[in-house]
């Protein structure tokens, strides 16, 4: 009678060691989705600082570089101008940006008889793309090329400068100073034109053509 139920707990505990250690060897597979690496684009820009020429138009060598603009002093009927690179470089498909020149001075801080304007080419052309006087600024709105990613149908609004397809633009601003010559007497003798203070900005912007009105929270 002992044997028997010592067989019976047996067997009971054999089949609760089964139920509990192991498992069934149901079909299983995996394999790896071509995904891809996402890489972020880039906005910067660059410039340099201002050249400067006599440009008075009477002079002979008009153009002449001036070496050291602290050491030149402006009189009656003298234009003089200021030159600096601008290096922007936009890289995304959905990349636009707005480039600002501030001048954060404005006429009411020049001597009597002076004048400032300024003029943003693009590149190696003869016209400006944009102009302005000194005080006011002028944003030129850029957009990253879009050759060889997924173009969509970009449709950028009027006037829009497209970087190249290496993701740069090359633009340069000048800066133009004029000292009348119809001053008399000794107007603004020995005051100082401060351009000291002119600066270019690139901000990125959604918004245009390309770009639905931003949604608001409720």
């Amino acid at each position: 009678m002992k044997n028997r139920t010592k067989g019976v707990v047996a067997g009971v505990a054999g089949v609760a060691l089964l139920a509990g250690g192991t498992t069934f060897a149901l079909w299983s597979d995996s394999d790896d989705v071509a995904g891809g690496v996402i890489t972020n684009g880039n906005l910067d820009v660059e410039a340099s600082d201002l050249a400067w020429v006599d440009a008075s138009p009477d002079r002979a060598d008009k153009g002449h570089a001036i070496s050291d603009l602290t050491t030149w002093r402006m009189v009656p009927g003298d234009v003089v101008e200021g030159t600096a690179e601008i290096d922007v470089t936009l890289v995304g498909d959905n990349l636009v940006a707005e480039l600002g020149v501030d001048t954060t001075a404005s006429d009411a801080d020049l001597p009597a008889g002076m004048t400032v304007t300024y003029a943003v080419y693009d590149g190696a052309t003869t016209t400006p793309v944009a102009t302005g006087a000194l005080g006011d600024d002028t944003s030129l709105r850029f957009a990253a090329s879009r050759e060889g990613q997924a173009a969509g149908n970009p449709t950028n609004p009027s006037p829009t400068i497209v970087v190249g397809a290496d993701g740069t633009a090359e633009l340069k601003v000048v800066v133009t100073a004029t000292f009348s010559g119809a001053v008399t007497g000794t107007t603004s003798a020995g005051a100082a034109t401060d351009l000291s203070e002119i600066g270019v900005t690139l901000q990125q912007v959604r918004e245009g053509a390309d770009f639905t009105a931003p949604t608001t929270a409720p």
